[in-house]
């Protein structure tokens, strides 16, 4: 049994790497050959801590991710997200091997964002706005320049720390793009392409202005519970359709829930990224030339993702032989 550090898996996982196992995670998702029981959480606090379970099971792979996640942890100094992935063998169940959860859903969510990238925004995109600069954002900035040819980064946060040490790390990972603060939320929202929203925040972080999210690609990363959202009622004036990971986004997140109960969102626009890539076509971008991908995440995604991961480490002899 291996175990493999969060630096052995960015050892095995290029950006590219992580989206391409995105796209099959999405396709197998469509054809329907797994197995998902539906995650399993259970309430740790007032604050939104939550500890979560997420088997799964294809054809060729087995896993299961244990996962906490704990808001008040950046308060401490401590990752708001922490995990383990349990990787099996699928014929025998045994254990090949234990890897960094924490380092895994980081990889594979900003894949997911950058997959929405890849199909979702336009081929020049150049500026990306981000907002929230915790645990979660250095891989959605690594994914997101990865997909399009983005030549300045906007960065905000409630802890100008929190940005300062996201631009040093950004810059040295990506040297030949601007990474620099946002002055405020309008100058990021006016002058950003593609925005991502990867916060904690309950409420919108946005004004509820349609003007707003215009000719933009939107993601929204931060919300995974029914009463909590990212961005408000006006962007759904300005999309005619909205994609998920995941059918269960519309239940699952505040995000798409609510506007939903309020009649101002239709449960028959939204649709999964993984029918937009079959279907091969355009996506319908709406008279305001605005797209907006909400992800919930799923577990097929850290099996798919830890499926290439060991199949690399072993190949190249990373990892720490346990037992």
């Amino acid at each position: 049994m291996l175990y493999l550090s969060g630096s052995d898996i960015r050892k095995c996982l290029s950006c590219n790497a992580a989206m391409d196992a995105v796209e099959v995670a999405l396709d197998i998702q469509e054809r329907g050959t797994f197995q998902m029981p539906d995650r399993l959480a259970m309430s740790c606090g007032d604050a939104g801590e939550q500890l979560l379970l997420m088997p799964s099971r294809t054809e060729s792979a087995l896993a299961t991710k244990l996962v906490s996640v704990f808001p008040k942890n950046r308060d401490v100094g401590k990752a708001v997200i922490q995990g383990l992935v349990v990787y099996c063998d699928p014929n025998t169940g045994e254990i090949l091997a234990l890897m960094d959860g924490s380092t895994l859903t980081a990889m594979r969510t900003g894949a997911v964002s950058g997959v929405s990238i890849r199909h979702l925004a336009a081929e020049n995109t150049s500026t990306l706005g981000l907002i929230g600069c915790g645990v979660q954002a250095y891989d959605q900035v690594l994914h997101a320049c990865a997909a399009r040819p983005i030549e300045r980064v906007l960065l905000l946060d409630r802890s100008p720390a929190s940005v300062q040490a996201l631009t040093d790390k950004l810059s040295g990972a990506l040297p030949t793009i601007e990474i620099t603060a946002a002055p405020s939320l309008s100058a990021l929202t006016r002058e950003s392409q593609i925005l991502i929203t990867a916060t904690t925040a309950r409420t919108p972080v946005f004004p509820n202005d349609p003007a707003l999210f215009e000719n933009k690609h939107c993601i929204a990363i931060g919300s995974f519970e029914p009463t909590v959202r990212e961005y408000p009622d006006a962007i759904f004036s300005r999309t005619s359709k909205v994609w998920v990971d995941a059918p269960h986004a519309q239940v699952e997140s505040g995000e798409l829930a609510i506007p939903i109960a309020d009649g101002i969102l239709q449960a028959e626009q939204i649709m999964t990224l993984g029918a937009q890539i079959a279907s091969q076509s355009a996506p319908e971008l709406g008279e305001f030339d605005c797209t907006f991908f909400k992800s919930v995440g799923m577990a097929l995604f850290d099996l798919q993702t830890a499926q290439v991961v060991f199949a690399k480490a072993r190949a190249a002899g990373l990892g720490v032989v346990l037992g």
